[in-house]
């Protein structure tokens, strides 16, 4: 599903429509009436004495009759609603209000069939009206596809200039179908001409399936069309932290900011600002953002992560390995090798920054990480070793007193009996070979030496100490 959606007006607005005008003066009575009949939940007694004038006043318009069915639609009076229907399309037979609203009658109560029937006749009686075609288009795409999209395709025919293309892409859109929507979406030729709503579910499809380089340009496209539309600038934010673009997500981010109504946003709005900020090296601004998410949401436990990730950067060490430690038990079960890896590199980067002869406390750390790795996790195991006989060779490079051998004979002892053995696990077992090689001659063991050197040159033919120790 899509992260984010643009909730169109109307449960029903399926149709593309034209772009936003002033209202008339019949959609303000529409509106007027529609307010009443909702009000009264739909109540015909209570709403007689208003009902009696608007039919009056439109008694021969079928657009407005069909506005009051549909007043009582939204109410589920379906019986009134079905009432100006069959009245929309007494006095406009050729009209396709009253076929429409039929129509829409049939689909809130999830009858698509008799649904798509009244559509149909919508487009013979109204065949210049886009609205049957759309809808029918809708409904009956989840029974015959490629159906529907022959009804758009008649559309096209009858209205050339109708972006059939695109209603095709919000129809698959609106059915979760998003791989088929961007096919029909693409087919568009004019992007900016589209409306906002198509040209934001456009956008959004194309983010949910991880197209960020096309999301990002819809959206700029949306931001020139539109500068009003906040939700532009937000998915300009969104694609470009995927795009690792920082320092123009933030900037999207407080475009977003600033023209967005503080009571829509949202807990994921502060969340993509926060991230973008930390990717442009804005630190502080960052903390204080995913502070805010905290405030709003405190279930978030990624929050944990990268605030984690921060203080590292910041060199505020003490600080990551608590909050690493924190994200680690408020995820559970769901904690994988990467996430006790993150603390090992922690006390890494740690041990960096210390004088020699305090390097080891900290690799101590990491190599505890490891083995953290290795019991917990066995797909990782063989990986998890290796780092550990690493550690131990960097906090003890003496070769002959074998600090990292116990690892390198564990690791062998994993890989060597692969039947398949990769690229890279071949690379290994060479550097765990020449260790192991380099240790028995250096203990004056040369048997056992030449046994690992002979393995050695199996695995890298041009290794020179390997030939070395062979010659002896």
């Amino acid at each position: 599903m899509k992260p984010i959606k643009y909730l169109v007006a109307g449960a029903l607005m399926l149709s593309i429509s034209t772009s936003s005008m002033a209202q008339t003066a019949l959609d303000q009575q529409i509106e007027a009436i529609t307010q009443t009949v909702t009000a009264a939940n739909g109540d015909v007694k209570a709403t007689k004495d208003a009902v009696k004038t608007f039919v009056k006043a439109n008694k021969k318009n079928p657009e407005a009759l069909a506005g009051l069915g549909r007043a009582f639609m939204a109410a589920h009076n379906f019986t009134e609603a079905t009432k100006y229907a069959e009245m929309a399309r007494k006095v406009g037979k050729n009209k396709a209000a009253g076929y429409i609203l039929q129509g829409d009658i049939y689909a809130v109560q999830d009858d698509g069939g008799n649904a798509a029937t009244w559509y149909q006749q919508a487009t013979m009686f109204d065949p210049q009206d886009a609205t049957g075609y759309v809808k029918y288009a809708k409904v009956y795409q989840k029974i015959d596809p490629q159906g529907a999209v022959e009804m758009l395709e008649k559309l096209h025919q009858v209205k050339p200039d109708y972006p059939y293309e695109a209603a095709a892409g919000y129809m698959y859109s609106q059915n979760d179908k998003l791989k088929s929507a961007m096919e029909w979406y693409d087919k568009v030729p004019d992007v900016k001409k589209l409306d906002d709503y198509i040209l934001y579910d456009y956008l959004s499809t194309a983010y949910s399936l991880e197209q960020y380089d096309k999301a990002l340009s819809l959206a700029q496209a949306g931001m020139q069309k539109n500068p009003e539309f906040a939700s532009f600038a937000k998915m300009a934010c969104f694609s470009s932290n995927k795009l690792e673009k920082y320092t123009d997500a933030v900037n999207y981010a407080k475009r977003y900011f600033a023209s967005e109504k503080p009571e829509n946003i949202r807990p994921a709005d502060y969340l993509n600002y926060a991230d973008a900020l930390k990717g442009a090296g804005q630190l502080d601004e960052a903390v204080a953002q995913y502070q805010k998410v905290i405030e709003l949401d405190n279930t978030k436990s990624e929050i944990l992560k990268s605030l984690s990730d921060i203080y590292l950067q910041k060199k505020d060490f003490a600080r990551a390995l608590e909050l690493q430690n924190q994200y680690i038990s408020a995820i559970g079960d769901a904690a994988n090798y990467k996430d006790y890896e993150a603390i090992a590199d922690i006390y890494i980067e740690q041990s960096e920054t210390v004088a020699d002869n305090e390097k080891n406390k900290y690799l101590s750390g990491a190599d505890q990480a490891y083995a953290t790795i290795a019991e917990k996790y066995d797909y990782a195991k063989e990986y998890a070793v290796y780092k550990r006989a690493a550690i131990h060779h960097q906090m003890n490079g003496d070769i002959k007193a074998g600090a990292a051998k116990p690892y390198y004979d564990e690791f062998i002892s994993l890989v060597e009996p692969k039947a398949d053995k990769t690229a890279a696990d071949l690379r290994k077992l060479g550097v765990c070979y020449n260790y192991l090689a380099v240790y028995y001659i250096q203990n004056d063991q040369t048997a056992k030496a030449k046994d690992y050197a002979r393995k050695l040159l199996e695995v890298q033919p041009d290794n020179d100490t390997a030939k070395q120790i062979l010659a002896l």
